[in-house]
């Protein structure tokens, strides 16, 4: 699922370039202002972003800070991940909610630019997101409750 969620975010950020060199053809070249590539530009961003974000949940590759942990044995940052982890859930469920809700409300109405384009399918790409975060968060719980092994202190195994 992470090298399908990366190769779709690699189209989106070609989608993104695309729209940015039609923007500046269409605005310098032939001097016709395109109101409609700020919102697909926006679109693209946010589903970029989120997108992006439910992919390196699986190998925990978010931003942190580790100073505090990297001092701490084995085991006790192995019971720090998973409290944190099992703290994080109850979010990602209020964000699943909302971005449910707000999914609903929005699926018909359309950008005033760009008409196919519809809000509901932003809360869609945060509602799918939501859930493949959640997934990641449990399968990363089981693996450190259940896993014998030490896990590397760095991504990609390096120490």
């Amino acid at each position: 699922m992470k090298k399908f969620l990366e190769g779709l975010n690699a189209i989106l950020l070609l989608f993104m370039f695309l729209i940015a060199i039609l923007t500046v053809v269409y605005r310098v070249f032939l001097k016709i202002p395109t109101s409609w590539s700020v919102d697909l530009a926006q679109f693209s961003f946010i589903f970029l972003v989120f997108i992006g974000s439910a992919a390196i949940m699986k190998d925990e590759s978010h931003i942190k800070i580790t100073v505090l942990m990297d001092r701490l044995s084995e085991g006790v940052q192995k019971i720090f991940r998973i409290i944190g982890r099992l703290l994080m859930i109850p979010f990602f469920v209020i964000f699943v909610i909302g971005s449910y809700q707000n999914l609903k409300f929005n699926w018909t109405i359309g950008l005033p630019t760009v008409d196919w384009m519809k809000i509901g399918y932003m809360y869609l790409i945060l509602l799918i997101s939501g859930i493949i975060m959640i997934f990641y968060l449990c399968i990363n719980i089981y693996n450190d409750v259940f896993s014998k092994k030490p896990r590397p202190s760095k991504p990609g195994g390096a120490s």
